[in-house]
């Protein structure tokens, strides 16, 4: 059994679990805060938290540039450590790349739906748009796929944490 002392930072740790837990939301609730059986409609709840993701995982990437986690476990430095990485990097372009796909997402159906005229972020501002219809179109095919990337995350954890017992988990979690 191997055990790694190395830990994230406080400050690493607070924005994985805060934009997880953001993320997870918006992955499998958040196209309820958009249209639903109920006739409830809540754009800027959506693009609210979809900013904030956004911000939050800019942020995250800048100080991961700036205080690169820690090293894995001497013996994982093969083909796991680079799905590993993969993983964490296609995460990074999701975590930014969905939200500005919401955003041209939002720009395609501010044309058909009035009622997202009024959309705020926070009561702020208005939403951004980006008017590139085409980009709008990966919104939903983004999305799934962060999703089956937060499968392959959790399933990883799991793995170190049940199978091969190196408390990796621990690295990531709050003291």
């Amino acid at each position: 059994m191997t055990v790694n002392q190395a830990r994230y930072s406080n400050i690493a740790i607070l924005l994985h679990w805060l934009i997880a837990a953001l993320m997870i939301y918006m992955l499998f609730w958040g196209e309820d805060l958009i249209r639903n059986d109920k006739g409830t409609f809540f754009p800027s709840v959506h693009a609210s938290i979809g900013i904030t993701i956004l911000v939050l995982s800019v942020l995250r990437l800048v100080w991961r540039m700036v205080n690169p986690p820690p090293a894995l476990p001497g013996d994982d430095h093969g083909w796991q450590a680079r799905i590993s990485e993969w993983t964490h990097w296609a995460f990074y372009a999701l975590m930014i790349g969905i939200p500005l796909t919401g955003m041209a997402d939002f720009g395609r159906h501010l044309v058909r739906h009035s009622e997202q005229a009024g959309a705020t972020i926070y009561g702020l501002f208005p939403v951004p748009q980006i008017p590139f219809d085409a980009l709008g179109r990966l919104h939903g095919i983004s999305t799934k796929l962060a999703i089956g990337l937060l499968i392959l995350h959790v399933l990883g954890a799991l793995k170190h944490q049940l199978w091969d017992r190196d408390r990796l988990i621990n690295r990531m979690l709050p003291h």
